[in-house]
This record gives structure tokens, C-alpha cells and sequence, in this order.
């Protein structure tokens, strides 16, 4: 069973996050993960939750991103969540999310981390470079949500931090051991 993964650039895509694309593409090769398109627009939030829909149940699911790309991540996990509440959306990861960004509570539809998400971490900034607070927020989980596995980490890099081998390491070794998880459960 191969795992699937959705990484989202931020605003403006590559020319502000080549990052991303780095981190994507260790993703798919280091981890043997489909990768699809990734990175895709963090504007794809309804193209990555409909692909993950359309994947068979006991496939893992990844979600990642940086910047808006890492607003939208629990975005992607909360419109599945919404169409298929048993759906579940293995790990979510995210570089530095925005704080001019989708945040909880901010739509009908989306309150925070849903249930159907097993594992997240998101790596946050407080860095005043380039911009005061840009990947400042922190993720939160929804209402009741007992289920999730939520880790927040400081790492004041500059804005977006997606370069960050550290990062992206501590990130793929956790990848593999969700996608594990997973196998063993399937």
C-alpha cells in the first residue's frame, strides 16, 4: 500500500517558497510516498481533500504546507472531515502558517483540527524577518477533539522556515513512522 501526500506552497507559490518543493520532493522519494502533484497551490484545498476522498479508506493520507499552504493544511483535513467524517487524514505537518492566514474558527466549516486527523506538528516563527509575525499561529484542534496528536514547535527562522533541514528531517521521520502506523493497522 503506497501513502499519498498533498504539500501546499504558500502565497505566491515557488518564486517565495522553493523550500516547499524540496521538501516535497524528499517526501516522495525518500519516503516512497505519491506525491501527485505536490506542491500545489495552497488555494487547492478542495482538489486535495476530493483526491483524498477518492482514495481508498486504509490509504495513508499526508497533508503538509508552508506559509498559507500550513493554514490550509487542517483546512484540507477539516473538508474531508465534513464530507466523510470516518475518512481519516493520517499526519499533517506545517512550516510556519501565517498569521494573515485561514485560523481556526474562521469559517462555517472550520474550527480547528478535526478528529479525523491522527497526528499533527506544526513548526512556528515569531521572527520579525521579513515581515512581524508571519508564521506566528499555531495551530489549534476542535472542539472536543481528543483524537489528534497535536505538536507545536518554536523555530525562529526566517519566514517561511521550509528550508530548514532540521526541520524537514524531524518532519520525514515522523512521516514514516505515521505511514507505519498506518501499515500495521490496515
Amino acid at each position: 500500500m503506497t501513502a499519498h501526500g498533498f504539500g501546499m506552497y504558500g502565497m505566491w507559490g515557488q518564486a517565495f517558497d522553493p523550500g516547499e518543493n524540496v521538501f516535497s520532493g524528499r517526501v516522495g522519494k525518500e519516503l516512497h510516498v505519491d506525491i501527485g502533484a505536490s506542491p500545489y497551490s495552497s488555494d487547492d484545498v478542495v482538489k486535495i481533500a476530493t483526491a483524498i476522498l477518492a482514495l481508498p479508506p486504509e490509504v495513508p493520507a499526508l497533508v503538509w504546507g508552508t506559509s498559507l499552504g500550513a493554514n490550509n493544511a487542517p483546512l484540507v483535513a477539516a473538508y474531508v472531515f465534513a464530507k466523510n467524517p470516518k475518512r481519516l487524514i493520517h499526519g499533517i505537518w506545517g512550516f510556519q502558517a501565517s498569521i494573515y492566514g485561514v485560523k481556526a474558527g474562521d469559517a462555517p466549516y472550520y474550527h480547528g483540527i478535526t478528529p479525523n486527523v491522527l497526528f499533527a506538528h506544526l513548526t512556528w516563527s515569531k521572527t520579525l524577518f521579513p515581515v512581524p509575525g508571519i508564521g506566528a499561529y499555531r495551530w489549534a484542534p476542535a472542539p472536543n477533539n481528543n483524537e489528534t496528536k497535536l505538536h507545536l514547535d518554536e523555530v525562529d527562522d526566517p519566514h517561511p522556515g521550509d528550508g530548514n533541514a532540521t526541520v524537514q528531517n524531524k518532519y520525514l521521520n515522523e512521516m514514516k513512522g505515521v505511514i507505519e502506523a498506518a501499515e500495521k493497522v490496515a
